[in-house]
């Protein structure tokens, strides 16, 4: 998420874009918009806040995208289209797996775990890794700047990897991801899940009950936590809470 503090005339701005908004419960929100599909993503969001104090806070799932719509900037064409996913995110044993599809021709790596453990993970240090996994993955591709756009998925993990991209002069677009690519990248994933001991890795998208799957991989965990801790996100709150008891 990209966060900055505006103005009245940015609200009127935003406004006037015509995007279909978002209803929203929280009475500090003035505005929530997302994409229309056509001009942003569906999965793109924007919400503006005021505080107790009457000052204004834009938070959006990715602020290059909102100053392209305000510009009326439109994506330039390229000759490539690369795709960039993750997995494993939610999930609580293992690293992130990053992968990235062209024509389908698909590259993997990973997050390794130790990034999502201690103050590596307090210090949001997946993110910098993450963006070098995503480089390397494009750059196994074959993927240059000048003629490539990437498609990134909106997943937080991706914060990073969106702007370093920018940074080396690729055209970067936020959308939602699916198809070849999200399906192959669960296979892969629950392959490397395999890897780490733990057999019934569960597609989250796959299961209406995610709690059940959440609760049997704890209990794998616990009954050797000495060996099986390890291997956990446990800079999670959740693992926290448990070791403070």
């Amino acid at each position: 998420m990209d966060v900055k503090a505006i103005d009245e005339q940015c609200i009127e701005l935003i406004k006037n874009l015509g995007l279909p908004c978002l209803r929203e419960a929280n009475p500090y929100v003035v505005l929530g918009v997302r994409g229309d599909g056509i001009r942003a993503s569906e999965k793109w969001n924007a919400r503006v806040y005021r505080d107790s104090r009457g000052r204004l806070k834009l938070v959006t799932s990715d602020l290059k995208t909102l100053q392209d719509l305000l510009e009326g900037r439109s994506i330039p064409l390229r000759e490539r289209t690369v795709k960039v996913d993750d997995a494993g995110w939610g999930f609580p044993l293992g690293g992130v797996m990053i992968g990235a599809e062209e024509c389908g021709r698909i590259k993997t790596g990973v997050v390794p775990v130790e990034y999502f453990q201690g103050e590596r993970f307090e210090r949001h240090e997946y993110l910098r890794k993450a963006a070098e996994v995503t480089m390397g993955l494009l750059k196994k591709l074959g993927a240059r700047p000048g003629d490539t756009l990437v498609e990134i998925c909106t997943g937080y993990v991706n914060v990073g990897s969106k702007n370093a991209l920018r940074d080396a002069g690729y055209e970067v677009k936020v959308v939602e991801i699916t198809g070849l690519l999200q399906t192959e990248l669960e296979k892969r994933f629950g392959e490397y899940v395999e890897t780490l001991g733990y057999h019934g890795y569960v597609d989250p998208k796959e299961t209406h009950d995610q709690q059940s799957p959440f609760n049997r991989i704890i209990a794998w965990v616990m009954e050797k936590p000495e060996e099986r801790m390890g291997i956990a996100k446990t800079g999670w709150k959740f693992f926290k809470s448990r070791n403070d008891k």
